[in-house]
């Protein structure tokens, strides 16, 4: 079985110089509270203590030393503590070919997000969602555990291309029933068409911005059976499926998914987006 690992991914247009909004999204974990406060950057080598947003640009800094001489196994990521971390964050690569920069977070493997397993009651993260929205200025956010990532992605593929003997398949794409993983794993690769205009896929929670909302329908949105719908001041949405965690072997979890998946039908809108 694989090792159950949440993530909050956070996505912006590139930027020239992405790492003030890096640090803006550092420093509101930091303020958020003592759970989520970084206390060490990981450089590749060693573990040091973050003491400032200098000392964290200084560890970029000595990162790019290491790309422009062709070393790419390095990367700087923070921890909220060493030995057992709430949560390891990282700055997407910016030589990496996209379009967007991205920061992702991720959690403590093997345990849910929420409560009474998890560290976070619904509330407490859902405002550490809002509040690290917010400080990166993304234009898309998704929480995810690492089977319903694989089920989207990889249900999209097998439903389109012919798989290779040598390609295994996932285990929970083996476990969950057909009829589920063809409505849910309905997209089409992000490459495809842009993911920030159009929502890529629907996770447990979600945010899409006003772009997004224009393009699928913001009746359509307050329609959907969504658990929480909440609009923010700059025209987006936070969307969650339910307030409880989310498990992908739940087979009434899946079909609340799919149930999304066939409302909104985003599989036409991106074919329709290149």
């Amino acid at each position: 079985m694989s090792l159950h690992v949440s993530t909050l991914q956070l996505f912006r247009r590139k930027e020239a110089d992405s790492l003030p909004r890096f640090l803006d999204l550092v420093q509101t974990c930091n303020d958020h509270s003592e759970a989520t406060r970084l206390q060490y950057i990981y450089d590749g080598n060693a573990y040091n203590a973050y003491t400032s947003p200098a000392a964290l640009e200084k560890a970029f800094a000595d990162l790019e030393q290491y790309w422009d001489k062709g070393d790419y196994d390095k990367d700087v990521i923070l921890f909220t503590d060493r030995e057992h971390p709430l949560f390891s964050l990282v700055h997407t690569d910016p030589f990496e070919y996209t379009h967007e920069d991205t920061a992702a977070f991720t959690f403590n493997g093997g345990r849910p997000l929420l409560q009474p397993q998890g560290h976070f009651s619904y509330y407490t993260f859902h405002d550490f969602f809002v509040a690290v929205i917010a400080a990166y200025k993304a234009t898309y956010a998704a929480v995810y555990d690492t089977d319903l990532e694989t089920l989207i992605s990889f249900a999209s593929f097998y439903g389109e291309v012919e798989i290779d003997e040598e390609i295994s398949t996932p285990e929970i794409v083996l476990e969950t029933p057909e009829h589920l993983t063809a409505r849910i794993g309905r997209v089409i690769s992000p490459e495809l068409f842009n993911p920030l205009e159009i929502p890529p896929a629907i996770y447990w929670f979600n945010y899409w911005n006003e772009a997004q909302v224009r393009a699928v329908g913001e009746e359509k949105i307050k329609q959907a059976p969504f658990e929480v719908i909440e609009k923010r001041a700059d025209g987006g949405y936070i969307l969650v499926v339910q307030k409880e965690n989310f498990d992908t072997h739940n087979t009434a979890h899946l079909e609340r998914l799919a149930a999304l998946y066939d409302h909104f039908d985003l599989y036409s809108l991106q074919q329709g987006g290149d």
